[in-house]
């Protein structure tokens, strides 16, 4: 069975994330979507579980797609999954060096490969950073998050940028 490890914050999942997680699932017999807490970015707009609803939504017509959350190194979930390819996205040349070099550690550490999809063109410009930015200024997302979630998605982050209004 060709199994894949789709990772990423997916905080909101977007139009890219779920191009690339079709086009995955065309390719490979099992794909895990698999939601990470990054120690790096501190703070996320949505909890782990939200993420993790909002991804089993848009995926719930994905057969072959199974939503998960991982806690530590990429290598060590992909180890316990049997897992021996992880799939990176990327939009431009800044994220292939930087994804490069994960791939170049996930390797080395975890004799694990690396397979760089690029998504649509329409949707390269699409970051979750973008799509909160936009529902801060009270601005529907239709174009950048899939339609089944657009309505969840806007309000969560409207209500959380004004709170304090």
């Amino acid at each position: 069975m060709k199994k894949v490890i789709f990772p990423g914050t997916f905080d909101p999942p977007t139009l890219g994330h779920l191009d690339i997680i079709k086009k995955a699932a065309c390719l490979f017999d099992h794909v895990y979507v698999a939601i990470g807490n990054n120690i790096s970015k501190s703070q996320t707009a949505f909890s782990s579980d939200a993420r993790m609803q909002l991804l089993k939504t848009i995926t719930k017509t994905i057969p072959n797609v199974e939503v998960v959350i991982f806690q530590g190194l990429l290598i060590d979930f992909a180890k316990q999954l049997d897992v021996q390819i992880i799939l990176k996205a990327v939009r431009n040349a800044t994220d292939i060096d930087y994804e490069n070099l994960q791939a170049q550690l996930n390797r080395q550490m975890g004799g694990v490969e690396t397979l760089f999809m690029f998504s649509e063109e329409k949707f390269r410009l699409i970051s979750s950073t973008l799509v909160k930015e936009i529902a801060k200024y009270n601005k529907r997302l239709i174009a950048f998050v899939p339609s089944e979630i657009e309505e969840a998605v806007f309000k969560h982050l409207f209500i959380q940028f004004h709170k304090d209004d």
